[in-house]
């Protein structure tokens, strides 16, 4: 019969010292990586909120793993104190125990404000909101943006007609509130111009196209699609209606025109005599229609490959494409 040796004591001890090690690193890991959120949430801290009283609101609003793990970790780096009272606000997505503790010690302003601009607004639309905001005159806004001087060769001249559709960019920004108009605009300006250079640029360049036409494209698809992964179809679409001296024939152009999002346009519409009227003119409209998104811009940058020159609302939000009018014209249970 075999005899097993028993383990020295040494030997026992570093053993257990190992399965306490790895099983410390587990836990630490469980606790401490980043914790998900699946929508946007904001939250208050009072002022002489303790690191325990912060980190269980982070814990109940789903940022951390633990109702504890913030506060040891800010302890940890001796940050506990210095962590500033305010209102945050957290997009959805992953959070990391740093990336927080950076948002907290940094603090909010209470001498800016919070602006959204969505996608797909005008220039008056795009007011509208900073005035809502109680930081602008509407009229002061659009008289800068009809006359103001900008650093830009791809803008309009001075007084032109919608001189800066499809160039205030859609984003959050924070705008402190003494800013007037004109440092408004110039960020929002700032802000394309930037993202343009980065992102758009080169591809631009790739195919031969001014930063007014790939604008002016993405503003039509930022108006037409409802289905994000829709946007590169509908520009080839339009593409498509361009190359065969096709008119576009785009709803979302009419609409600019009338001022307001009318649905549906009715025959008189389509008939307006303005350039912007797809149905009366040839390829693409004067100028943009509304300020694109990165995705509206990507997409007319890279259309899809297809045949299709039709598409068709449906009642779910939805497009229904088709390469011939008798196709397109051919009713379906889901058409709107």
């Amino acid at each position: 019969m075999l005899k097993t040796k028993k383990l020295r004591t040494p030997a026992k001890v570093f053993i257990i010292i190992i399965i306490i090690a790895l099983v410390s690193l587990i836990i630490y890991n469980s606790l401490f990586r980043p914790a998900s959120i699946s929508e946007d949430i904001s939250i208050t801290i009072a002022n002489g909120s303790s690191s325990s009283i912060i980190s269980t609101m982070l814990y109940d609003a789903g940022l951390t793993r633990n109702a504890s793990v913030f506060k040891y970790y800010v302890m940890q780096h001796k940050i506990d104190s210095d962590l500033r009272a305010g209102t945050y606000d957290f997009a959805a997505g992953k959070w990391s125990l740093a990336d927080i503790s950076e948002i907290l010690l940094e603090g909010t302003d209470a001498d800016s404000v919070k602006v959204t601009i969505p996608e797909g607004l005008t220039v008056g639309e795009t007011a509208d909101i900073f005035v809502e905001a109680g930081l602008v005159d509407k009229q002061a806004f659009m008289d800068y943006a009809q006359n103001g001087d900008f650093p830009y060769d791809y803008l309009p001249a001075a007084g032109s007609a919608n001189r800066l559709e499809g160039f205030l960019f859609p984003n959050t920004y924070m705008i402190e509130k003494d800013w007037t108009q004109k440092e408004i605009i110039d960020m929002l300006l700032s802000e394309f111009n930037k993202v343009w250079s980065e992102k758009y640029q080169q591809r631009a360049d790739e195919l031969g196209k001014s930063v007014k036409e790939v604008v002016t494209m993405a503003s039509m698809v930022e108006k037409e699609a409802k289905v994000a992964n829709e946007r590169p179809l509908i520009a080839s679409v339009f593409y498509n209606r361009v190359n065969i001296n096709m008119k576009l024939q785009s709803c979302a152009t009419v609409q600019f025109i009338l001022g307001v999002a009318k649905y549906p346009l009715l025959y008189s519409d389509l008939e307006i005599d303005s350039p912007y009227n797809t149905y009366i003119y040839y390829g693409l409209p004067p100028g943009p229609i509304a300020s694109p998104g990165e995705a509206s811009l990507t997409a007319s940058l890279y259309p899809d490959d297809s045949d299709y020159l039709y598409f068709r609302a449906q009642k779910d939000g939805s497009h229904r494409f088709s390469r011939t009018l008798e196709e397109h014209d051919t009713p379906q249970p889901n058409d709107q």
